[in-house]
């Protein structure tokens, strides 16, 4: 897991790199895009740590699309 280079102010946790085949999958809706960047970057992390945590490529491609029908659900945690 990526930590993304920047600066925070004190006491916050820097954001975890967006995967590319996750920025991929969002990119190709637009609104499920726009519900990813409204989420915290808690939930953002906890979305891209549960992907990451997947051992097979179907597993995390699975999850992936899982991410993307949860957000246009109105779900905001994995």
């Amino acid at each position: 897991m990526k930590l993304a280079k920047k600066i925070t102010r004190a006491g916050e946790e820097p954001e975890i790199k967006l995967p590319l085949d996750l920025r991929k999958a969002l990119a190709a809706a637009s609104r499920i895009e726009a519900l990813w960047r409204d989420l915290t970057p808690i939930a953002r992390r906890d979305f891209i740590t549960w992907i990451n945590g997947a051992k097979q490529p179907e597993t995390r491609k699975r999850r992936i699309e899982v991410t993307c029908s949860k957000l246009a659900a109105g779900k905001r945690r994995p």
